[in-house]
């Protein structure tokens, strides 16, 4: 691969479950040809570092005013670019805070626009709360055939489009490779072409309770954690009166993500993800882990 020779920089980071690559990627360490071919190799679970996906921490383009303190750019396992990942920001929010690029509260740029951080100021904790750009309106009820039966679905984008189902067992809920057949048939529909969408099952545990599992697009997997769908999940929630802010999203890895957001009965603004970005391990990738 168009590669540079010589062993990169990294960190190790888990956002709730969510586990990415983090590079910081301002001296252009990664050529931007290979980006995605880097991201496919360094991702690969068993022979490789293995991750849902990497974060680039790189120079903002084009600043605007306010200046954001750095451009944050995330690349899926299979190689293509996200708009948006909640836990990737939380996870580059403190790897930036910790490497001296950005303060505790932070602006960098996203491909869905600006998003603003809060990491805890001794770098102790790993809790990172960030402001999310307001989601869309929500799409409710919208019937498609999807690996069985017919199913209504409910649509919103946070960032990254999502579209969330509810049950009442979220843990029984299409079980094993069910789930992912379900998951990859949402995913690819054609009502979502050609950029296809992420999935998410929730349920309901109370008024400000929700436990959710999420097949990622791009990851093209079930994952222990989606940043995004939880907001998602939440924001569909409280369309159809089930939840008012603030709201638990308990993961599949068992860990929670808290959403907080004003609600006028039938868009959601002021959104507030936070969680934790907790670094396993930092060290160099040699060359001969991109082979």
């Amino acid at each position: 691969m168009r590669m540079v020779s010589e062993r990169i920089p990294f960190a190790k980071m888990s956002g709730s479950g969510n586990d990415f690559v983090v590079v910081d990627n301002r001296a252009g360490v990664i050529p931007a040809a290979s980006v995605a071919e880097f991201a496919r190799l360094v991702c690969r679970r068993g022979i490789a570092v293995g991750a849902d996906g990497v974060v680039l921490i790189e120079s903002p383009v084009a600043p605007g005013e306010p200046a954001p303190h750095f451009r944050w750019r995330y690349v899926n396992a299979d190689g293509t670019d996200g708009e948006m990942c909640g836990n990737g920001a939380m996870c580059g929010a403190r790897f930036a805070f910790l490497q001296g690029t950005a303060p505790a509260q932070c602006a960098f740029q996203t491909a869905s626009g600006i998003v603003h951080a809060e990491v805890d100021g001794d770098g102790s904790s790993p809790i990172v709360r960030l402001k999310m750009v307001d989601p869309s309106i929500v799409r409710v009820n919208l019937a498609l055939e999807a690996s069985g039966p017919l199913r209504n679905v409910h649509c919103v984008t946070v960032g990254v489009p999502h579209a969330v189902v509810l049950t009442e067992d979220v843990v029984s809920f299409a079980p094993g490779e069910a789930f992912l057949a379900m998951g990859r048939a949402v995913r690819y529909h054609h009502r979502f072409a050609p950029e296809g969408t992420n999935f998410d099952a929730i349920e309901v545990r109370d008024r400000h309770r929700l436990q959710m599992r999420t097949y990622e697009r791009g990851v093209e997997d079930e994952t222990l954690a989606c940043g995004t769908g939880a907001v998602a999940g939440a924001v569909v929630a409280a369309r159809l009166g089930l939840v008012e802010s603030p709201v638990e999203v308990v993961t599949k890895s068992r860990r929670v993500l808290g959403v907080d957001f004003a609600w006028d009965g039938s868009h959601a603004t002021g959104v507030t993800l936070s969680g934790e970005a907790r670094v396993v391990a930092s060290g160099e990738i040699w060359p001969e882990a991109l082979a």
